[in-house]
């Protein structure tokens, strides 16, 4: 008997987001069936699977793995954090690899 288990895929994707300069951002990313791994990218650099991310102290992962719940919080944000950002799952047994991805622009106060 051949059983079919069902895909991971986006609850909620990343959507671009405009932010002014020294505020929080909030970049959600939320996942049904999550079975493989989950990581953000910032302009195509891996930012690990941590909920801290070593060398961006303003960064944080909220994450409840059990909910598929992978959101980045910035604090404090600034132009260098102006970017392209994309939230990664891994691919896993019997699940191909899922990004989104979503533009990050701070404006100057």
């Amino acid at each position: 008997m051949l059983l079919c288990s069902a895909q991971q895929k986006f609850r909620i994707v990343p959507r671009d987001l405009q932010v002014l300069e020294g505020t929080e951002a909030l970049l959600r990313c939320e996942i049904y069936n999550l079975v493989g791994a989950v990581q953000w990218t910032k302009d195509g650099f891996a930012l690990g699977f941590s909920h801290t991310i070593p060398g961006y102290p303003r960064y944080s992962v909220l994450a409840d793995r059990n909910l598929g719940i992978y959101n980045l919080r910035i604090s404090n944000a600034s132009i260098e954090d102006d970017a392209e950002y994309q939230c990664q799952v891994g691919p896993a047994k019997f699940n191909s690899a899922i990004r989104a991805n979503a533009r990050l622009t701070v404006i100057c106060k």
